[in-house]
């Protein structure tokens, strides 16, 4: 089994300067449906172009990939048609086997040199929270081995994931101290280490980041940030597929993690208002 999982940042409502929750997550998919879960998106896609061509949430990110390789004009048609072809992805995967599993943690303060020096531990922080709930995937289903993909982090950094996995990995716990429900990650058959990768050549993670992007605006609609929109119809496609849908999400398929804003009870409640009424 693979963990495909990616990043996202955004402002809370607590009058941040700089990007004061982070998001982190995507899917993890047994071996027989890996191969169907890439081409089922590969053929959605090749209704808009190309079928290996990268695709995001913020399709915008993609801009310079495809001035690079002179495809300005799929590039502002593809822009164009954005909404179309992510319906088209969601749609179409809905009937397959994955789990998606998601992470939200709310930095403690809005200060901006604060949160600036925290990034890699909020960051390193995140990632444990999803991988936590991942093992615990992991050793509820029993696949014959599990790793976790990486799009290639921000500025090359991959510190803040690395010393997590090892420890988690070795010792069962981070390395805070914080124990794993399901024990060293080695004794789950988990590969020794995070692979990482680029996401314009990863189809699934690709994927992945589509649903963190859905997550984000979901997110953002349950702060009071923007209304109903795109990304809770996205969601609703494929809310079947979070980790203890449809009554246990909150702490098995999204994991929240914050000190006293309300930020817990918010998403609760936009969850229960959107995908439980």
């Amino acid at each position: 089994m693979r963990w495909y999982a990616d990043n996202s940042e955004l402002n809370g409502i607590r009058g941040s300067q700089i990007p004061d929750i982070l998001i982190f997550g995507g899917l993890a998919i047994p071996p027989d449906s890996e191969f169907l879960l890439r081409t089922t998106i590969e053929k959605a896609k090749s209704k808009f172009g190309p079928p290996r061509i990268p695709v995001k949430w913020n399709f915008k990110d993609l801009k310079k990939v495809f001035i690079n390789q002179n495809k300005q004009d799929l590039y502002d048609d593809l822009l164009i048609k954005s909404q179309e072809w992510r319906e088209a992805i969601f749609k179409a995967v809905v009937n397959i086997d994955f789990t998606i599993i998601i992470a939200c943690v709310e930095s403690h303060s809005v200060d901006r040199e604060r949160i600036k020096d925290v990034k890699e531990h909020l960051t390193r922080y995140v990632f444990n929270n999803g991988l936590m709930r991942y093992a615990m995937h992991v050793k509820e289903t029993k696949p014959n081995r599990a790793e976790i993909i990486l799009d290639w982090p921000d500025k090359g950094n991959s510190k803040p994931f690395d010393i997590e996995y090892a420890s988690a990995f070795n010792n069962g716990k981070s390395p805070d101290g914080i124990p794993y429900n399901s024990g060293p990650l080695v004794e789950l058959k988990f590969h020794d280490s995070a692979v990482y990768t680029n996401m314009n050549h990863s189809t699934i993670l690709q994927f992945a980041d589509l649903l963190v992007g859905a997550t984000r605006e979901f997110v953002e609609c349950a702060l009071g940030k923007k209304g109903y929109g795109f990304g809770i119809d996205m969601l609703k496609l494929v809310f079947h597929r979070f980790r203890g849908a449809p009554n246990d999400v909150i702490g098995r398929g999204i994991s929240i993690a914050s000190k006293g804003s309300g930020f817990r009870q918010n998403i609760e409640a936009a969850l229960d208002k959107y995908f439980l009424a």
